[in-house]
């Protein structure tokens, strides 16, 4: 073999375990499986993090080169998080667990069982800003809870105080338009909210409630005779990331084939506050308003009368997803 063919096969083994090297630290700071990083979560009392990426995805490839690709963000995973890179066109399963739509989308769970879930492509300022968040929260080993089986056991962690002994009939508050309020209602649940100090750009994020969609409310008995009914967990059922409790099989059937009809829009979040502030928080079951057949929640009476005064304003969103798609593609 001449020298200069020596030397170029050199240069190419050179080459390629730099690449392979490269790989593998990219590579090095992701669990395999979910379970892996939900056990690491458990044991070290870390962040959990959650990152969906997709097929034909931009957004996701440019964050695997201009984020995740960083050494520093690769220091700050390993430091401040048990992470898992996941593909919703393969990892099927978790996907449907965490209601995942739109690519790319960031799940965080944090160690008392509190959930963010941040839809939309992020610059690397903005993941640094998320994983510094997430270390804020993490907890010292010996503060953990007993194992538990299962990580579910751990998200539940978060409190939902249900109403009880009340009987809530829809309100009377019926205008010109074709829309009606719902005065009467439950107390208001507590919310898990958790908020970051400064909102990127240009992705959204989503607070929706820890509880149950409708806040336990059957949304088949609503949509059909305008009735408060409890649902039954055993008669449950989870569309968009959301579970929706029914009064009966029948009921629940009723929504699995048609779950557009009865699901309330956006997922239950409040438009206005989607609209004004790109942030999706779950509404109260006591500002509700029928639209069109339609079922809008807001966290206020005051965005709820907004929404009356300027409807179109605020009613052409389904989901958080699509309001981050759309943010995004006019960017």
């Amino acid at each position: 073999m001449s020298r200069s063919k020596a030397l170029l096969s050199g240069l190419v083994v050179l080459v390629v375990s730099l690449q392979s090297a490269l790989a593998y630290c990219q590579s090095s700071v992701w669990h395999r499986t979910l379970a892996d990083a939900e056990r690491q979560a458990r044991e070290q009392g870390k962040t959990l993090l959650i990152h969906f990426s997709g097929n034909n995805c931009g957004y996701c490839v440019q964050m695997d080169r201009r984020v995740f690709s960083s050494p520093v963000i690769q220091q700050e995973l390993r430091r401040s998080v048990a992470a898992v890179y996941l593909n919703r066109d393969v990892d099927l399963a978790a996907a449907a667990q965490f209601g995942i739509r739109g690519v790319p989308t960031d799940i965080v769970i944090y160690p008392d069982g509190s959930r963010r879930t941040l839809v939309g492509g992020k610059s690397l300022g903005q993941f640094q800003q998320i994983l510094a968040e997430a270390r804020t929260h993490n907890r010292a080993p010996k503060q953990l809870q007993p194992p538990v089986s299962k990580f579910g056991d751990f998200q539940q962690a978060v409190p939902y105080r249900r109403e009880q002994g009340k009987r809530v009939v829809p309100g009377p508050d019926t205008d010109k338009q074709n829309d009606s309020s719902l005065k009467s209602g439950p107390d208001k649940s507590q919310l898990a909210r958790f908020e970051s100090p400064v909102q990127p750009a240009d992705f959204v994020e989503v607070e929706i409630s820890a509880g149950p969609g409708l806040q336990g409310y059957c949304p088949v008995t609503l949509s059909d005779l305008r009735q408060w009914k409890r649902g039954q967990e055993r008669y449950s059922y989870v569309y968009q990331g959301v579970t929706y409790r029914f009064c009966s099989a029948a009921a629940r059937d009723s929504f699995r084939a048609d779950p557009e009809k009865y699901a309330p829009e956006i997922q239950g979040c409040d438009p206005v506050t989607l609209a004004q502030q790109r942030r999706a928080v779950s509404g109260d079951v006591r500002f509700g308003v029928w639209l069109d057949g339609r079922l809008y929640l807001f966290q206020d009476a005051q965005n709820r009368q907004a929404f009356k005064q300027s409807p179109q304003l605020y009613s052409t969103v389904r989901s958080a997803a699509e309001y981050s798609a759309d943010v995004a593609g006019r960017q």
